[in-house]
């Protein structure tokens, strides 16, 4: 989708955007990478039978490798198996129970890296095949971007509930662990109610005294992170501030609207009112340059706050809003129409393969009935508009 600020980051990050680097770069931050751990039936092993390979980035076989198994019930008991590799990096599980009540994650953890299979269930008449490509690892996070985060708040009688959302990319070759501990990031004074979106992959956030940490690690290509919280409303006024300690090529910022509303984002542009599904919000947002300062701190004031009666709130809708000003700013230039139909064929097909994903995650059980409800609440919503959109769009 955004070509130009992909280019923009080649050039922000020269030590590793040579002729020969460029496109894997702009596949990282897209997600187009090649799959770490593939896992498929094998007709030639018995059944019951779980097969691990491990190997190195180069191909060859990683002997001595720690290998676990995870045994999840539908009941919701769990359990662990463990081997170890041999000289040729394979190890295997055997006479494992193949029904529909059980499902198997193969895990290979490495210097604080964990590299993981997607839940899955053993055929009755076959084994399963997991091939697991282990990367070196590093601590160094100045190949961790990040491409887009969003802040949305929402207000709610005497609190505001603020949602954020950290789309980070690796743009290198070996994976990053975060430090001993997690990364901790602080929270604004008096906040409540952490929360933060399960995903598939090893990361990890989870709340501390003065805000949250982040674990666990980030292979080449990338991952969105999502965590709410809730901070009082004491006033007609109030500041959010926290750090921000990725390098961010583009941050946005959206509030619920009323009558007399102002919304002030240090070292963003000027705050404006948009409207989207018969609701108004405040919106702002920035694009960072090579050269430019990093955001840190974020620092919001907003103004003329009403007191009491909740505001209601629509995060997909709102979501999907900001994508379409941000590529609004950063396209002026060019013809809008074909700017916005491009950005809303992309979407929807974004939509799609995240509504597909979370029916495989939730028929495999890795999720919960709650967490799917909700999500596949807010995909659906936000798929319906951007099919509106296109039908009014190629209607005029």
């Amino acid at each position: 989708m955004r070509i130009t600020a992909l280019i923009g980051l080649l050039m922000w990050a020269p030590s590793i955007a040579s002729a020969q680097q460029d496109q894997a770069v702009v596949d990282r931050v897209l997600g187009k990478v090649p799959q770490l751990v593939t896992s498929t039936v094998d007709a030639e092993l018995p059944a019951g039978t779980i097969a691990v390979e491990v190997i190195d980035a180069t191909g060859a076989a990683v002997s001595k490798q720690a290998v676990s198994l995870g045994v999840m019930e539908q009941s919701g008991g769990r359990d662990s198996k463990a081997c170890v590799t041999d000289d040729e990096g394979t190890c295997s599980f055997d006479a494992l129970v193949t029904d529909s009540k059980h499902s198997y994650r193969v895990n290979v953890p490495y210097e604080g890296a964990r590299y993981s299979s997607t839940p899955f269930r053993i055929d009755a008449d076959k084994g399963q095949r997991v091939r697991v490509v282990r990367l070196p690892t590093t601590t160094d996070n100045r190949r961790i971007f990040q491409v887009l985060g969003r802040t949305m708040i929402e207000f709610r009688d005497d609190r505001a509930h603020v949602q954020q959302e950290a789309r980070l990319a690796n743009l290198g070759e070996t994976t990053y662990v975060f430090p001993d501990g997690g990364m901790s990031i602080r929270l604004p004074d008096g906040f409540k109610a952490f929360d933060s979106m399960a995903v598939m992959t090893d990361q990890r956030l989870a709340a501390t005294d003065d805000g949250f940490g982040i674990s666990g690690s980030i292979p080449p290509g990338r991952v969105d992170l999502m965590w709410t919280y809730d901070i009082p409303v004491g006033g007609a006024s109030m500041v959010i501030e926290q750090p921000v300690p990725f390098s961010t090529m583009e941050y946005q910022v959206i509030s619920d609207y009323v009558e007399g509303m102002t919304m002030e984002v240090e070292g963003f542009q000027v705050a404006r009112v948009h409207e989207g599904r018969d609701r108004r919000f405040l919106v702002a947002g920035m694009m960072r340059r090579p050269g430019d300062a990093p955001i840190d701190p974020l620092r919001i004031h907003i103004r003329g706050i009403p007191g009491g009666g909740p505001l209601p709130y629509l995060a997909a809708a709102i979501a999907m809003i900001f994508v379409f000003v941000g590529l609004w700013l950063l396209f002026r230039p060019l013809d809008q129409t074909v700017i916005l139909a491009r950005v809303r064929d992309d979407r929807r097909a974004e939509l799609l393969d995240e509504i597909a994903a979370l029916e495989t995650q939730r028929k495999a059980e890795s999720i919960g009935p709650s967490f799917y409800e909700h999500r596949r609440r807010e995909l659906t919503d936000e798929l319906a508009i951007v099919l509106r959109m296109q039908s009014e769009a190629t209607s005029h």
